[in-house]
Formats: C-alpha cells, structure tokens, sequence
C-alpha cells in the first residue's frame, strides 16, 4: 500500500508540474478548429477557470459554477478540495473549513462577493461554509497573495464565493437539477427519539433564474433556491487512550458507536442589479442557507480496569478486571446563515473610478442536546483479553452477556444542555482608484478605507439531573428493540443495546420524585462558559500600480487597527464576578505584487506580502477560572497580538491557446512569528491572594515551504480518434512546514498541514456523452502535537477518494449519474501507540436530471 501511494504520488506531481510540449503545440488557436468554436461542459468550465486565472492580478485558483456542479459535493468546503494547495478539513464525510497552503483554516477569510461572512463555528475563526450547497454560486476563488486592497487578516489566503448576475449570460436564462440517491451505510437503527424515520432516500434540487428587464434591459434579477437532504449512517471506534505494560500496549477504554443522522441544506440568494450604462452599476442581495443536522449516538463503552501483569506478554494483555457505559446524544444542530448586502460602483470616463459597498452578516451555531448515560460497574465479571491488529485493539471478552445485558446498567446521569454560538459582521467598504486598472497603461494610483465591527456572543447552560437518595434504576426497560454490531470484536457476537431516550423520557416525566436536579452546578452551568467578544477593524491602504505591454506592478502598504473588548466572568467555585477587559493593536502592512509576459502565453508572478493571523475568541476572551485549591487562574488573554507573516510567492504560468489548457508551477515560503500558546504568564493578586497565570501568550513561531504544480488539458488532441476526446486535469502540492515551541524544540509539520496532496481527473465529452473520474489525496495531516511528549501527537492517516460522473444530454436536459466516494474510503486517526478513530460513512449514489433553457 505504502509503494501504491508514493508511486500515486510521483505520477501525479510530475504529471502537474512537466510542460507537455505535445500537448502544448496541438492545442488549437482561437477558432481554429470547429469543435471550439462553441466550448461546452467540462472544457467550457475549464476554460473559464483557466481565464479567471489568467486575467487576476493574484496570485489564486478558480472553480467556475458548472465545474463546481459537476462534482457530487455535498457543499462548498468539498469543492474547494479540487484545487492546488487547498486543504478540506472534514467532519466525518463532509467538508467542513478550508486550509489553504498548509496552513491552519483559522488563517483562512472566507467572502461572499468581497464580504467578509460570519460563521457559525464555535471559540475559533474557521469559516463553516457546510450550509452552502455548491450551486448556490457562480463561482469560487482562492487568492493566495495579497495587495493592498485586500483584508489584512489572511496568513494562508482569502476564498471568495461569488454570487450569481442577470448580466452573465442571456436576457433570461433559467437552469434546474433535481436528484434522489441513497447511502449504502445503513447499519444503525435509527427510528427514535425526534427521528420518525431512519434510512430511505437522498435528495437535493437547485434552481437558478435570471432575467432582465426595463429600459434597454439595464435592470436584472437573480434567484437562486436550493433543497438537499441526505441520511447515512455513521460507525465509529474510538479507544480513549492507551498505555503500556510489559511492553504490552493496553487501551484504557474502547468506545464502539453508531451514529444515524439526517442533514437538511436549503436556503437561497435574491439579487436586483442597475445598469443603466456601462459607467454605474448598482445591485442589492439578500442570501439566507440553512443546515439542519438531525443525529442519535449511540455508544458503549469497554473501560479497562486492572491489568494482569503476569499474563500480560508477547503481543497480548491480560484485563482482569472492566466496566463501561452506555451512552445516548442527541445532536439536533441548527446553523442559520444571513447575509445582505448592497454596492455601488462608477467609472469615469477619465480613469477615474469609485465603488462603495455595505455588508451585514449573522451566523449562529444552535445545539440543544441530550445527554443520557447508565454505567457498567467495574468487576471481574467484564474481563476480557486484548491484542493489537494493525494499531486497532481487539477485545475478546470472557462473558459477553454481561457486557451486552442492560439490566448490569446502572443510571448515571441525564445531562440536557443548549450550546449557542452567534457571530455578527457589519462591514462598510470604499475604494477610489485613477488608471490602477489591468487595461489602463503607465502609472495609476489608488485607496481606500474599510470599516469593521464584529461581535462574537457564546452562551450555554447545562443541567445536571441525578437520582434521589434511595432510588435505583437500571436500563433493562429502556433500550430499543433493534441492536447494532459494532465493529472490531475479535469476530465474537456482541450486539450493543442501544439506550431508548423517548422511553427514558417518559419514564422522567411520570416519576419526577425518583430524580433530583443538582440546583447549584445547574446555576452554574447557567452562565460559567458565557462571554462576548467585540472587535473593531479600521483599514484604510493606499496602493501605487504601473502597467505596461507586458508587465504591471501593484505596491503600497495598508494600516489596520484593531480594537477588541471582553465581557466575561471570573468563576471561583460558585461564585461568579462579571469581567470587562480590552486591548487594541495596529498592524502596517506592505505588499509588492509583480506580474511580467515572458511571451503571449507566458507569465511570470512575483509577490511579497505582510499579513496577520488575530487570535480566535477563545484564545482572548475565555472566561476566567480560579482554582482555589491549587492557587491557578486560568484565563484568555485580551492583550494578544496578531500573528504575523512574511510572505514570498512565485508563479511560473503557461497558457494554451483559447484558454484550452493550462501549466503551471508555483512556490512560496511564510515565516510566521508571534504564534500563541497557553502557558503561565507569572502571577496576580486577587482578594489577597497569590494565584499563578496560565494563559495563551505570543511565545513562537513557525513557516512552511510549498511547490504547487498544477495542469488541465481540455482534449488530448495528440491521440487518435476517440481518444483525441479525452482531457485530463492534475495537480499537486508539496508542503514543508516547521512548528517552533516555546522554551526551544521543533516539530517538522503545522496541524492540519500534510505533506503532499494532489487531485487527478480523467473525463471524456463527445457529442451527447460526458463522464468524468476524479481522485483526490491528502497525505498524512497531525492533528494535535505535543512538544513535550511525542506519542501523544495525533495525525490522520492519509486519505484517497474517487468520485464518479456521466452525463447524457438530450436537447436542454441532462441526464447524470453520480458515485460518491465509489472505493468506499475511511478515515483513521492514530498516536504514538495505536488508533483513535475509526471512521466508516460507505458510498453515496445519486441519479439525477439538469435542464437548462
């Protein structure tokens, strides 16, 4: 397996990277040959990806609207894998936030149209785009290097998704796609508590309609809709930690889980755009998506007890004694995002040309969970045998009725909680430029000024219910009828009960006398984790450009200054005392951007940019907790600085006559400084009392080298015919990053930074037939890592999936067909001693038909 990727990986960096010269000389000139005189499916999105590319003074990557259709993602952050030095970072199967470059996704800015969005994500600035179907826009944009006008808060790069416009194509246009499909993993009852149904069928549908109207068709109207629901079933095994005895690596607990769960995706833009001449554009837009995740989880746990020395040898440990639990979640997650907003553009006729924009963003992360748990108690009657099988532990119990029996299951606990997360963005934007555009020839200059206000408001409760004094209960009665085999269990029968909650549920609410809440830890809980953070951005930049027949040059410095203010409490046991604390910063940012036409298909780029990374809500505002038993506060820290890089780009770019192909080859390196780690920070007094520091602090740093190579060829035009219809696309990225720790020592990777990744694509259109293959890799990626104990660094074992398309076109319809990781991957992540996660979510199928009129 090991020589299988390195070989996957030699082949698919020097297909990225080596100029085709056959290829090259036999792509057509512009009109040249019938077949692209009109350009359409795979080639067209291609070509218009390739020319986004080609005409933007950054350097960035680009997907065009059907490119991004053509792929069976489930929402924006899984198409942005597609592109070279993108990294997805996943929440089970789906994308959830974009790395770009190696870098953290809490380094990424994601927009709408120039607009920075909120994000319903909690403690952290990932960007969670998983509510926004990938037809819900035009069009995705990666810029990797900046300029002046661009936000100042992008160490790895800024994504841009942009909105549809009445002016794109025709006068009115209008295109559908409607889907059903199915998961082949259904092997966890589901039917339950807030769940009528368990599995069935998959679907997703999208609209788009575009029209003009008024005087010479000046104004134009855009809405989009679109409607996803998807179930599968997830199962997990997740070993909580291990240690070793006699050379013997023992887990120290092993959870077995099955996840049903259901997600709804719907929402929509709406957008008024004025024309009324080529010199003043105008538009407003309203854009609402909705992600509704409806989850069960069922766990068991087997917890290790005491470990028989002298049996414990040779590859096999002996527990002689164990307990668990069982466990019940529900996970009924709403993550609503709201985004409006309006500008207005001029161009005169004298170089001169302004624009104003205003934005106003709202994201909220909504849980309101479950939580029900019944113990195992420990004893001998659990014991069991353990061995290793490719980093996975194996447990072979003496006496597997006693760990299946639900009547052994004592109550524990039941746990309701509400977490809520809300993000607000206002944002005001205004740009002035004089002969600083690509067509404009000689010296231009331009400005600008940019205002930002964002608030962050956490806020969660929990109760905590237990039993009254005297009263017993067990969980005999309160399973459902179906059980679930769980995965990796030394081929033994073992169906795990499942804890019914609709039947707890009504058992509680009929002998409310046998419970009895724990008043003072639920008061607590009340508002212990609550806090807000403000921040305020003022930026204004002012930026020199030159132009000539085959160079541009983009200089100039921006200045953004920070203010961020605190609202929180100091928790001491059950005393809570409200807290405002703040700081401000200010950050001067130079950037060069240096674009030279070696030759008319040629480009070389050259950039260097300063950029920041501001700490995340959490790292400033987490409330603070005083231990009066070990004399600690710890805290988050108002007074942090921005992390800062330096940032060097180089891009080497050969484009194929008619925007029909593409070679390019670029590098880059960041050095980063100031980066943030929780430590003590000396002491303080409060109420006279001496309490040491732990809090997050501007301690090191870290940098990363990369290669991207990157090559699409619409038609193998050197092959005979049919193969002459075939068109390729590659790309590859090699990453070398550095993380400094403080107090000296280095670790060779960033969290979240593989080594190597690449996608590979092989599609095929002739006439009324499309098909297409695309096969993606990210190398290992460690996700936490530890400076002072190694075996504790925990990474994710690299991944490969293949995704399968045909399409059939009939006059304006199509007919599709779409395979959805068709090899049946999963996701694992180890430590040092052996596997954390095992993580199956099986093949999605879909069947489907496109209209375009």
């Amino acid at each position: 397996m090991r020589c299988f990727r390195k070989t996957w990986r030699i082949t698919l960096l020097a297909g990225a990277v080596l100029p085709v010269s056959a290829v090259a000389q036999q792509a057509p000139a512009g009109g040249g040959d019938g077949d692209d005189i009109v350009v359409t499916g795979y080639a067209r999105q291609n070509a218009q990806a390739i020319a986004a590319k080609r005409d933007n003074d950054r350097i960035g990557e680009f997907l065009a609207s059907d490119e991004i259709g053509q792929q069976p993602d489930y929402n924006i952050s899984d198409s942005f894998r597609r592109l070279p030095g993108v990294t997805t970072v996943f929440d089970e199967d789906e994308g959830r936030y974009v790395g770009i470059r190696g870098m953290n996704p809490n380094f990424t800015v994601g927009t709408l149209d120039g607009a920075v969005l909120a994000t319903a994500e909690r403690q952290n600035r990932q960007l969670n785009m998983e509510a926004i179907p990938t037809t819900a826009v035009a069009g995705l944009e990666v810029i990797k290097s900046r300029t002046p006008d661009v936000e100042g808060n992008a160490i790895g790069g800024i994504v841009n998704l942009r909105s549809r416009s009445a002016f794109d194509r025709g006068i009115r246009t209008f295109v559908g796609n409607a889907f059903i499909g199915m998961s082949d993993s259904r092997a966890v009852p589901g039917k339950g508590f807030n769940r009528p149904t368990d599995d069935g069928l998959n679907y997703r549908a999208d609209a788009t309609l575009a029209t003009r109207f008024g005087v010479d068709d000046s104004w134009g109207f855009v809405l989009t809709g679109a409607y996803s629901r998807k179930r599968r079933d997830q199962e997990r095994l997740n070993p909580t930690g291990y240690s070793q005895v006699n050379g013997v690596t023992v887990a120290s607990g092993i959870i077995s889980a099955g996840y049903p769960n259901t997600v709804d995706r719907y929402g929509g833009t709406a957008k008024l755009e004025w024309r009324p001449d080529p010199r003043v554009q105008a538009e407003v837009s309203g854009t609402y998506f909705q992600q509704s995740d409806n989850e069960l989880r069922h766990q068991q746990q087997l917890t290790r007890g005491t470990v028989d020395t002298t049996r414990t040898t040779g590859g096999t440990a002996r527990v002689g004694t164990a307990g668990g639990f069982l466990r019940f979640n529900d996970f009924p997650l709403e993550k609503p995002l709201y985004v409006a907003q309006g500008k207005v553009k001029w161009t005169g006729e004298d170089g001169h040309h302004a624009a104003l924009r205003g934005s106003w963003s709202r994201a909220i992360f909504l849980e309101a969970s479950n939580q029900l748990q019944f113990n195992l108690p420990t004893s001998a009657a659990n014991a069991y045998t353990q061995t290793m099988a490719n980093g996975v532990p194996i447990a072979v119990l003496d006496n597997v009725a006693t760990f299946t029996n639900p009547a052994n299951y004592t109550f524990a606990s039941y746990t309701p909680y509400r977490d809520r997360s809300l993000d607000l963005v206002r944002e005001a934007q205004f740009d002035w430029g004089y002969r600083d555009t690509a067509r404009d020839r000689g010296l231009g200059i331009g400005a600008g000024l940019k205002y930002r206000a964002a608030t962050r408001d956490f806020d969660t409760r929990q109760a905590v219910w237990g039993l009254a004094s005297g009263t017993t209960l067990n969980a005999a009665n309160l399973v459902l009828p179906d059980r679930w085999s769980p995965l990796y269990t030394g081929g033994q029968s073992r169906p795990q009960p499942l804890l019914d909650f609709d039947a707890f549920k009504r058992y509680f609410d009929q002998n409310a006398a046998s419970f009895t809440l724990n008043a003072a830890q639920t008061a607590l809980n009340e508002r212990r984790s609550d806090y807000i953070v403000g921040e305020k951005v003022m930026a204004g930049y002012v930026l020199l450009r030159h132009t000539g027949d085959r160079h541009s040059l983009i200089t100039g410095i921006r200045y953004e200054d920070t203010e961020t203010t605190i609202d929180g409490f100091r928790v001491a046991g059950s005393t809570l005392t409200p807290l405002t604390r703040g700081a401000s910063y200010g950050s001067w940012l130079p950037s060069a951007t240096f674009n030279y036409n070696l030759s008319d298909p040629l480009r070389l780029r050259l950039a260097y940019y300063k950029a920041i990374g501001r700490p995340s809500p959490s790292d400033l505002g987490t409330n603070e907790t005083l231990n009066q038993t070990t004399l600690v506060l710890t805290r988050g820290n108002p007074d942090l600085r921005p992390r800062v890089a330096q940032n060097f780009d180089a891009s080497l770019e050969y484009y194929m006559p008619g925007d029909s192909g593409l070679i390019s080859l670029a590098t880059f390196y960041k050095d980063i400084r100031d980066d943030i780690y929780s430590q003590a920070a000396g002491t303080t007094v409060i109420d006279g009392t001496i309490y040491q520091v732990t809090q997050p602090q501007n301690l090191a740093g870290s940098r990363v080298f990369g290669i991207e190579g990157a090559l699409v060829v619409n038609k193998l035009r050197f092959l005979p015919s049919p193969l002459a219809d075939f068109g390729v696309s590659l790309n590859a990225t090699y990453l070398n990053g550095k993380a400094r720790f403080p107090g000296g020592g280095s670790f060779d990777r960033l969290t979240q930074q593989p080594v190597f990744q690449g996608n590979a694509a092989l599609f095929y259109q002739r006439d009324w037939l499309q098909a297409r293959v695309s096969y993606a890799h990210i190398g290992r990626q460690y996700t936490s890592i530890s400076p002072t104990t190694p075996t504790s660094n925990r990474y994710d074992q690299p991944f490969d999936q293949v995704d399968l398309q045909t399409r059939m076109t009939f006059g304006p319809i199509q007919i599709i067909g779409e395979v959805r990781n068709a090899t049946d991957a999963h996701r694992e992540n180890f430590d040092g001693f052996g596997t954390r996660d095992q993580n199956f979510f099986g093949r999605q199928f879909w069947l489907g038909a496109a209209v375009k009129l």
